[in-house]
């Protein structure tokens, strides 16, 4: 985000990256996985977390991370500087003074050329959500942490019950309830039923970090940033009156969304004359991107229009034959990411005609979906396999994370993308014996074994099959679904990464 923006920064695959309430490693463990050059601390007030993380970290045998048990407060300059400070989950769920210390470090200890992350509860989306916090802790608050939430989901169904039709707390828990009711257990209990949970307004968040020497730089989801998203009801209006302040513009963003919740991204303030918030075609270039583009059948080389269903929900119906070819490249290589050079030859040579000739479109096809939020963008094309190898490959570290997490119908596993992905039975199975040796075939064998020593059984008709041709013709049938679906999940990296 800070390139797309004009601002240069550190090289992450060596940065020195630090993260504030970092519990046990979840976020930087697969990042020092996936960097083995970077240095990677932690800090975490909890004990148990941080043991915990230690303990993995060593059964996973990762050399490049430290996690340390102590207080925000004493991190000071001694500590050392860091090219990325992340705090995630934090902010918006600590006391004023521990939120200032976060962003004395965000600042104090940020590298020259560093960028600091801090993700945050906003209003006005809190407001209601507020009223139903309220409300659960009344009830769920003063009772054993097992009890909370169901004590705390009673009360709104007391309220839901009593309240009158057509009030302001009616509206705001009807708003609040489909949360409450699709939430799982850990997200509830932090958002509604910690000590601690203070919103704030986008704007005066960044007053706050100005005072602490930092300047805004951007949204980690950069199509949040965009006017022009908002239809032009909000854009004209608002360009005329704000079109000189991006945060004044964007905080008034937040009360036509309703917004929540904010991923936010900041640099030392003297850099803020640095940043530019148009869209540059040479840093444009300099990108690497990946999408989704399904579609009813295979992307067409006429100029037939064709719909295709994109990443957030979105629908396109593109009928220039070489942005279909785009489309179809994009796809076919998720969630591997291609440069605007690549797509751009991969999309003539589709179509029968020379790159050159089709850049420019390309590239204004490619800025608008970014704009959008239909593709994802990268500095550095991700080390994923953009079509399966014929002997594929997981890192042995995350081989070795998935032993650790083995044992029931499915797992959640961080994939090469640094994306927490569900992954069943079979799949990590398959993934723990890609070492990029073995072929189909040995899988197949691989799996047969699996079932030998019980760490798996196929099923049919609600029955084991016990029969060596049954569970032969059973793995043979599962290997090839498993590795495409390790690929399409991120997990099969490109070959020259596979060790």
């Amino acid at each position: 985000m800070a390139h797309l923006f004009g601002l240069n920064a550190p090289a992450v695959e060596t940065a020195r990256v630090l993260e504030l309430g970092a519990a046990a490693g979840g976020n930087l463990i697969p990042l020092a996985i996936r960097y083995p050059d970077a240095q990677v601390v932690g800090v975490d007030l909890s004990c148990v977390q941080v043991e915990n993380g230690k303990r993995a970290i060593a059964a996973v045998g990762i050399r490049n991370i430290d996690l340390r048990h102590m207080d925000l407060s004493a991190v000071d300059r001694t500590f050392g500087t860091f090219d990325y400070i992340i705090c995630h989950g934090v902010y918006s769920w600590v006391p004023e003074q521990v939120q200032q210390e976060i962003l004395r470090i965000a600042c104090e200890n940020l590298a020259e050329d560093g960028l600091a992350y801090v993700s945050y509860n906003t209003y006005p989306g809190w407001k209601s959500r507020e009223v139903a916090r309220d409300a659960m802790m009344l009830r769920g608050g003063p009772r054993a942490v097992a009890e909370r939430l169901p004590y705390a989901r009673g009360m709104l169904d007391f309220l839901d019950a009593t309240i009158p039709q057509g009030s302001v707390l009616k509206a705001a828990l009807d708003e609040v309830r489909p949360i409450i009711a699709s939430g799982n257990s850990s997200y509830l209990q932090h958002e509604f039923l910690e000590p601690f949970n203070a919103p704030c307004y986008f704007r005066d968040f960044v007053a706050r970090a100005e005072a602490a020497g930092l300047t805004y730089v951007a949204e980690a989801e950069p199509h949040t940033m965009f006017v022009h998203n908002y239809g032009e009801m909000v854009s004209e209006p608002l360009l005329k009156e704000l079109g000189s302040s991006q945060v004044d513009l964007e905080q008034y963003l937040d009360f036509v969304s309703n917004r929540s919740f904010r991923q936010t991204i900041l640099a030392h303030r003297g850099r803020s004359g640095e940043i530019r918030r148009r869209l540059d075609g040479e840093r444009l270039s300099k990108l690497h991107f990946s999408g989704l583009f399904a579609s009813e059948g295979s992307a067409t080389t006429d100029a037939s229009p064709q719909e295709f269903k994109l990443l957030r929900n979105g629908v396109a119906r593109l009928s220039a034959p070489p942005l279909k070819a785009v489309a179809a490249e994009l796809d076919s290589a998720f969630p591997a990411a291609l440069s605007l050079d690549e797509l751009a030859e991969r999309a003539a040579e589709r179509i029968g005609t020379e790159a050159a000739a089709v850049r420019d479109q390309v590239s204004a096809f490619l800025e608008d979906l970014l704009i959008k939020g239909y593709v994802r963008i990268r500095k550095a094309p991700p080390c994923v396999a953009a079509s399966l190898p014929e002997k594929p490959g997981v890192p042995a570290q995350i081989r070795a994370g998935l032993a650790l997490l083995a044992g029931g119908a499915s797992v959640s596993a961080c994939n090469l993308l640094h994306e927490l992905v569900l992954l069943d039975i079979v799949e990590v199975l398959v993934a723990r014996l890609l070492d990029g040796t073995r072929d189909g075939e040995r899988l197949v064998v691989g799996l047969v074994e699996d079932v030998a020593t019980g760490h798996l059984a196929f099923v049919k008709g609600g029955e084991a099959l016990k029969e060596p041709e049954q569970i032969e013709e059973a793995a043979r049938a599962h290997v090839p679904r498993a590795l495409d679906s390790l690929r399409r999940k991120g997990f099969i990296a490109a070959e020259s990464k596979a060790s």
